[in-house]
């Protein structure tokens, strides 16, 4: 069956002269649809924890997690891509406080906030149909 399945299977050639273009242009429209979404997911409020302060705010803090996750790289590689972007960003953190995120509460809600907002509109779709 799956040599029946690649024979019959049309070979699509990309077009790699705008694949980078098409590529570029669609990372853009998820940043900007995901700016929106990270604000809303991010807007609670929690007690202040004992502790250490903490250096970044919770935006700050999910979109580190997610940039992480988008690029594929590890902590040590996103701690030195926020390095060599502290220029930018003002943010300089080391591997250990990307490690750490995955245990911060405020980015599990952050998460679940963010999940739900996804989920709610394509819900409303799925009950009103």
């Amino acid at each position: 069956m799956l040599d029946e399945y690649k024979e019959n299977k049309e070979e699509k050639k990309r077009d790699w002269r705008t694949y980078e273009q098409r590529l570029m242009n669609r990372v853009k429209r998820a940043i900007k649809n995901l700016e929106p979404l990270i604000d809303e997911a991010t807007n609670f409020e929690t007690r202040r924890r004992r502790g250490r302060k903490t250096d970044l705010e919770t935006k700050q803090k999910l979109t580190i997690l997610l940039l992480k996750d988008l690029f594929g790289k590890s902590n040590r590689m996103m701690a030195s891509m926020i390095a060599v972007f502290s220029l930018l960003s003002e943010i300089d953190v080391n591997y250990k406080t990307v490690e750490r995120l995955y245990s911060d509460p405020e980015v599990e809600i952050a998460i679940r906030n963010m999940h739900l907002l996804i989920l709610i509109p394509k819900l409303r779709l799925i009950y009103v149909i």
